[in-house]
């Protein structure tokens, strides 16, 4: 059965990974792209983002399949297929935890604050604003261009999503499943951001027991605050915890070095494996636990024999945000509302195995087209904006400073 058999998210992978392989020998702006960006310090982190985005998509295929057959929305009932996509979900937090603490470990007070602000909006929302226009048009297309609710209850389903929240727009039920639900994560990801310099001044720069207190204070008041409308999970949260830790271990040359053996690379994969194959939900204690270890060993620079490293993979990488951003409503366009228009039933194995192969290949063309033209713009406006913020600083410094320098 295509909802348990392993065999699926194989095929699923093989397709991605050829996609992207061909990418690379036909778009020379790729090749570039890849060139320019060299090996980062942390190169098997961005293998891996492109596993864990591709896992995503292909969890919520299997959670396409089901619904088409029963009407009913939930888990696989394989444990590989569930954990796909939420063990895919708690290693991104964790690679969010460890780059950022490291960087913060690393600076110090040196950190850029306002550089880090400013990247992180121009990190999400280029590519997230087309999607929700996106699917605004579609709500009202689908409803023949007919206004149901009024023009303030829209704007104020407008500004829920901008926060990532996922009102049903128009009256048009659960509008979320048009995107898969995606954006919940990002919510999580948006906490994380705004606490950081909370935490920083707790544990990194560590000032006195009052400033401790009010930081404190600070993070729960965020927490309220971001997840005001659908509070947010503490054991969500723990997956931050993981790369954290993953960011001391590096720091150890000892851990850092047995990290990058064979006996580590074996294992990383064992616990990979038990965590996906015993459990069926990743934010628990033992599964968070065995997903924490796989990842600190590949925080290390651990390349799993090699399998994080191809040019293919890391392209994936670099496409990650778009592929897990976009995935959603490709599905939705080519296995629920393409087979309408074509009078197919994509309940039937033989319409839906097709359509999921070209969504994947589409998925990955789409994703690069993004990355290439939506993604990377954003990120050097992102730049341009800081640039420009500290020329204004500057210009507006008092006279006699100007004059001491």
């Amino acid at each position: 059965m295509i909802e348990t058999s392993p065999f699926i998210a194989l095929i699923a992978y093989l397709l991605a990974i050829l996609t992207a392989t061909l990418l690379l020998r036909a778009v020379p702006k790729i090749a570039r792209h890849l060139q320019h960006s060299g090996e980062s310090r942390y190169a098997s982190i961005d293998g891996l983002r492109g596993y864990l985005a591709f896992g995503v998509f292909v969890h919520h295929s299997i959670i396409t399949w089901i619904f088409l057959r029963t009407g009913v929305i939930g888990f696989p009932p394989s444990n590989f297929y569930s954990m796909l996509g939420q063990g895919s979900v708690a290693l991104f937090f964790m690679i969010t935890g460890f780059l950022f603490w490291s960087r913060l470990l690393i600076q110090g007070r040196q950190h850029d604050w306002l550089a880090f602000g400013v990247s992180r909006v121009f990190r999400l929302y280029p590519l997230y604003l087309p999607l929700m226009l996106a699917v605004f048009l579609t709500v009202f297309y689908l409803q023949g261009w007919q206004l149901i609710d009024s023009v303030p209850q829209l704007i104020k389903q407008g500004l829920l999503w901008l926060t990532f929240d996922r009102p049903d727009v128009n009256q048009y039920p659960q509008t979320g499943m048009l995107i898969s639900n995606v954006t919940w994560t990002l919510a999580y990801e948006v906490f994380f951001y705004l606490a950081l310099p909370l935490a920083a001044l707790i544990f990194v720069y560590r000032g006195n027991w009052r400033q401790v207190v009010l930081c404190l204070i600070g993070i729960y008041t965020l927490y309220q605050l971001v997840g005001w409308e659908h509070s947010l999970k503490k054991h969500f949260l723990a997956s931050f915890l993981g790369g954290i830790a993953a960011a001391y271990w590096v720091r150890r040359p000892q851990l850092a070095a047995w990290s990058r053996t064979t006996l580590a690379s074996v294992v990383a994969l064992v616990a990979l494996a038990l965590a996906f194959t015993v459990f069926n939900r990743a934010f628990k204690t033992a599964p968070l636990f065995l997903l924490a270890l796989f990842f600190v060993i590949v925080a290390s620079g651990n390349t799993l024999f090699g399998t994080l490293k191809p040019r293919s993979i890391r392209w994936l990488g670099e496409i990650s945000y778009s592929t897990y951003l976009l995935h959603g409503f490709v599905l939705w366009l080519m296995v629920q509302r393409l087979p309408l228009l074509l009078h197919l039933d994509a309940r039937e194995t033989w319409i839906f195995l097709p359509l999921m192969v070209v969504s994947t290949c589409l998925l990955i063309l789409i994703s690069s087209a993004t990355f290439l033209y939506i993604e990377k713009p954003g990120m050097n406006a992102g730049k341009r904006v800081v640039q420009w913020i500290r020329q204004r600083q500057k210009g507006n410094k008092p006279l006699t400073e100007k004059v001491a320098r």
